[in-house]
C-alpha cells in the first residue's frame, strides 16, 4: 500500500481528533512558538514559502488585503479603530482569522509594529460562530496600540505562520496590509506624562479607621485610557500635600483586581488602584484636635475627542475628604478612665449607700424581731409571778441591760406613764397573797397586756 493511500485513510480520522481539540488550543498572540521537530520521510513534506514582500501602506480601517498565501478558505481581517488618531491617544487594533474549513491547527501572530509605535497585547480568543449556516472557527486578537509622534506614522503588521491539519510543516503565510495613519500632534509644550482619554475618573474614595501613632490606609480608583503607573505616579506627586497632623507617603499603584467593571466600559479602559499610607500625628490635628482634610485632587488629562486636542485640558476631580482619628491606646485607656471615674465614684458611693441601707434594714429587722419575741414572751405569762420573771429577763437581755431598774431609771430610759403603772400594779399583785378573785384576775390581764403593748421597741436597738 502506497504513502499517498496510507494518508488518506488516516487524514479523516486525525482530522476528527483534531478538530475536537481545536477549542482548547491556546491561540498565540505575540511570543511565537519554537520550531518543531521535521519529519524527513512519510507523508511529510517540506516547502520553503519563501520571502513575502508586503503591499504598500493603506488609509483604511478595515481591510482584509494582504500579501502571501493564506490556507485556502482562511480569511485574515484586520481592522484599526482611529486612522488619524491624536499623538499618545491609545485606539484598538483588532485581527480576526476565520477558519471556515476547520483545517488550521494552530496560528502565529505577533504584534503590529512601527516607528514611534507602543504596542500592549490585550488578548487573544478563539470561538465558532456561524457564518451563511456554516461553522466557522474564530480568532480574535486584539492590542493597545499608541503613536508616540505625529504626522505620518505607518503601522506594520507581522508575518501570519499557519500550521495546517495533515501538514507537518506550513507553506502557509499571510502579511496584512500596513495602515498609513495621520497623526494629529500636541502643544509641544505639553508633558508628555499627561494621559490621553476621552474621560478620567476618580473613583471610590476611601479611608479606614485611622489611630494616632499608627499607619493607616487612603485608597481610591483612577479609570481611564492609556494610563500608566508612571504617568499616575507624576500625576499624584505634583499635587499632594498632607495636611497638618497626617503624614502622606509614597503612593503604591497597581492595576485593581476587579477589572471587569472597567472592562465594561470599554476594551482600551483601565482601572488602577492607588494606596497611600497614612500616619496621623499623635498629638492631633489641626487646631489641636484629632482631624484633617485629605486634600482634593486635580488630574489633568487631555481629551483626543475636543475639537483641538491639547489646547485646552480638562481634569479629573475629588473633593477634600475630611477624617478623623482616635487617639493612642494609652491615652485612650487613660481617657477612658478619666471618663468613668465619675460614674466609678457614683457606683462606690451607691454601693455604700446599699450597704448602709441593707445594714440598717437589717437592724431593724432584729430589734422588731426581738421586740416581738419580747412582747409574746410576756402575753403568754399565765400569772404575775412568771410575767414579773420573764418582764425581768426581757430588761436584763437588752443591748442596754436593766438589772433590777427603779422606776427613776426606766423613766429616764423613755419608759411610758402607762408602762411603769402596770409595772408597779404588778409588783403589787406579786406581793398580794392568794387574793384570787375577778378583780384580781381582771387586774393581772390589764398589767400584762399594757406592759406588752407599750414596752418601748428602742430599747432592743
Amino acid at each position: 500500500m502506497s504513502v499517498t493511500r496510507v494518508a488518506r485513510r488516516c487524514s479523516a480520522p486525525l482530522l476528527v481528533v483534531l478538530l475536537a481539540l481545536g477549542g482548547s488550543l491556546p491561540a498565540i498572540a505575540d511570543i511565537p512558538l519554537p520550531d518543531r521537530d521535521r519529519e524527513e520521510s512519510g507523508f511529510a513534506e517540506r516547502v520553503e514559502l519563501g520571502p513575502i514582500d508586503p503591499l504598500p501602506a493603506v488609509s483604511e480601517r478595515l481591510s482584509q488585503d494582504g500579501a502571501g498565501r493564506p490556507p485556502r478558505g482562511v480569511i485574515v481581517e484586520t481592522e484599526v479603530a482611529a486612522i488619524d488618531p491624536v499623538q499618545r491617544q491609545t485606539f484598538l487594533v483588532t485581527q480576526t482569522i476565520l477558519d471556515p474549513s476547520r483545517q488550521l491547527r494552530g496560528v502565529e501572530v505577533h504584534r503590529p509594529e512601527g516607528q514611534g509605535i507602543d504596542t500592549q497585547v490585550l488578548g487573544a480568543t478563539q470561538d465558532t460562530v456561524e457564518i451563511d449556516g456554516r461553522r466557522v472557527v474564530r480568532r480574535t486578537y486584539r492590542w493597545a496600540v499608541q503613536a508616540l509622534r505625529g504626522g505620518g506614522v505607518t503601522l506594520e503588521f507581522q508575518r501570519i505562520d499557519f500550521d495546517v491539519v495533515g501538514r507537518a510543516q506550513s507553506q502557509f503565510a499571510w502579511v496584512p496590509v500596513a495602515r498609513r495613519l495621520a497623526v494629529e500632534p500636541l502643544p509641544a509644550h505639553l508633558p508628555e506624562y499627561l494621559p490621553v482619554t476621552p474621560d478620567l475618573a476618580l473613583r471610590d474614595m476611601q479611608s479606614g479607621e485611622l489611630v494616632a501613632g499608627e499607619p493607616g490606609e487612603w485608597r481610591f480608583l483612577v479609570v481611564g485610557e492609556g494610563l500608566s503607573e508612571k504617568a499616575l505616579e507624576q500625576l499624584l506627586q505634583a499635587q499632594l500635600i498632607a495636611p497638618v497632623g497626617l503624614r502622606i507617603d509614597e503612593p503604591s499603584i497597581r492595576h485593581a483586581p476587579d477589572q471587569a467593571r472597567a472592562e465594561a466600559m470599554g476594551p482600551l479602559v483601565d482601572a488602577w488602584e492607588v494606596r497611600f499610607s497614612l500616619l496621623p500625628a499623635v498629638t492631633g490635628g489641626s487646631d489641636g484636635t484629632r482631624e484633617a482634610r485629605l486634600p482634593a485632587l486635580k488630574l489633568p488629562y487631555i481629551d483626543p475627542t475636543a475639537a483641538k486636542p491639547g489646547w485646552a485640558i480638562d481634569y479629573a476631580r475629588s473633593e477634600a475628604q475630611p477624617v478623623r482619628w482616635q487617639a493612642e491606646p494609652a491615652e485612650r485607656r487613660l481617657a477612658a478612665i478619666r471618663a468613668a471615674l465619675p460614674w466609678l465614684l457614683a457606683g462606690l458611693v451607691g454601693l455604700l449607700l446599699l450597704a448602709w441601707l441593707a445594714r440598717a434594714g437589717w437592724h431593724w429587722w432584729r430589734v422588731r424581731r426581738d421586740w416581738r419575741r419580747a412582747q409574746q414572751a410576756l402575753r403568754s405569762a399565765a400569772d404575775p409571778q412568771a410575767l414579773r420573771e420573764r418582764l425581768n429577763r426581757v430588761l436584763i437581755a437588752l443591748p442596754q441591760p436593766m438589772v433590777s431598774p427603779v422606776r427613776s431609771a426606766l423613766l429616764a430610759c423613755g419608759a411610758p406613764a402607762d408602762w411603769l403603772e402596770a409595772r408597779s400594779t404588778l409588783e403589787r399583785l406579786c406581793f398580794a397573797g392568794d387574793e384570787a378573785d375577778e378583780a384580781y384576775e381582771e387586774a393581772f390581764r390589764a398589767s400584762r397586756e399594757t406592759l406588752a403593748r407599750s414596752l418601748p421597741p428602742g430599747w432592743f436597738r
